[in-house]
């Protein structure tokens, strides 16, 4: 896979479409979530070539980054990117960068789940309630509140109603338990957390050892 590499999301999007269509004509059994599941583990990598840690390198303390450090997933021209002419971090280089793959991640997470909800149209309320409150649980999202906009959001991603999706997600939260869940509901949210987020198996896997 081309690698090409994008420092901000304004540029990234303009270059998605492009790369995707690369990437799915280069060879037969390519498809797109093939790419997109290769282009959020490469940004990722990127990301943590841009989160500063204080560092013991021989008999002194400094900030740098651990990938640098290790050369485990070293990215050189991120690298690059975040250091002046001495060869220094520049933090505000760093935080800047950080931000920005954060949020390249983020896109294609979303066009993640839309791929999910053209292939997966029968998912139930329940069922996405479940799969986002796993995802909080293994703070991979951010805490479920109650504000409008953010509810529209959830109604749009998982292609349910706001109120169904709120009702159930308030009847797993504040019972800590799936009463009224089927073994075959936690199947289907097992199967879409190991296409998108298979280190948050171990949660659903507490929550439920207790019920199945």
């Amino acid at each position: 896979m081309n690698n090409e590499t994008y420092f901000s999301l304004a540029e990234y999007k303009l270059n998605f479409e492009r790369l995707k269509s690369d990437f799915v004509n280069s060879y037969i059994d390519n498809d797109e979530k093939e790419f997109i599941s290769r282009q959020i583990k490469w940004y990722e990598t990127c990301l943590k070539n841009t989160v500063l840690e204080r560092l013991i390198g021989g008999d002194c303390i400094m900030i740098d980054t651990r990938p640098r450090l290790t050369k485990k997933g070293y990215i050189l021209e991120v690298d690059e990117k975040i250091r002046n002419e001495a060869g220094t971090v520049n933090p505000e280089t760093c935080q800047n960068l950080n931000v920005s793959f954060k949020k390249i991640v983020e896109f294609l997470e979303e066009k993640s789940l839309e791929l999910i909800k053209k292939g997966k149209q029968g998912h139930s309320a329940a069922q996405w309630a479940l799969y986002h409150y796993i995802l909080q649980e293994s703070k991979i999202k951010p805490a479920f509140n109650y504000k409008t906009k953010e509810l529209e959001e959830l109604s749009i991603l998982y292609g349910r109603s706001a109120k169904n999706l709120e009702m159930r997600y308030n009847e797993i939260s504040n019972s800590k338990g799936l009463e009224g869940y089927s073994q075959k509901d936690v199947i289907i949210v097992e199967d879409l957390l190991i296409e998108n987020y298979p280190s948050a198996i171990l949660e659903l896997k507490k929550i439920t050892q207790n019920i199945f």
